[in-house]
């Protein structure tokens, strides 16, 4: 018996989310090998994927990219990037854990959803 691990259980959530892997994939920008690669363990994941994923899957996106950031600093060898993990782990307290995004994609249209919430942002 196999246990999935924290990042298939993501990827699996994103997908349902999404409509199925192919749309996750269109929704994120990326080639669907890339994220079947990433849920294997044969392809890194970056914060901002995970945080992408995780936004997806319904998760407060501020909440789900700083999580994310938080995890990379987390295994990190470098006490600085360990410190900055406890500080990143410290704003988290400020945002509910089972807090819903506001543009929910279960509710509305995924694609739209996350699409709307990304392009909100203009730089």
């Amino acid at each position: 018996m196999t246990t999935l691990t924290p990042l298939e259980i993501l990827i699996n959530e994103a997908a349902e989310v999404a409509g199925g892997l192919r749309r996750l994939a269109a929704m994120m920008e990326m080639n669907p090998s890339n994220l079947i690669a990433m849920r294997k363990g044969e392809r890194p994941c970056t914060w901002r994927t995970r945080g992408k994923l995780r936004a997806i899957a319904g998760e407060d996106p501020t909440r789900a990219f700083i999580a994310a950031m938080a995890e990379d600093l987390e295994a990190s060898e470098n006490a600085d990037e360990k410190k900055a993990a406890d500080g990143f782990k410290a704003m988290l307290a400020a945002f509910p854990e089972h807090e819903k995004s506001p543009v929910n994609p279960k509710i509305n249209e995924a694609s739209s959803a996350w699409r709307n919430r990304r392009d909100s942002n203009p730089r």
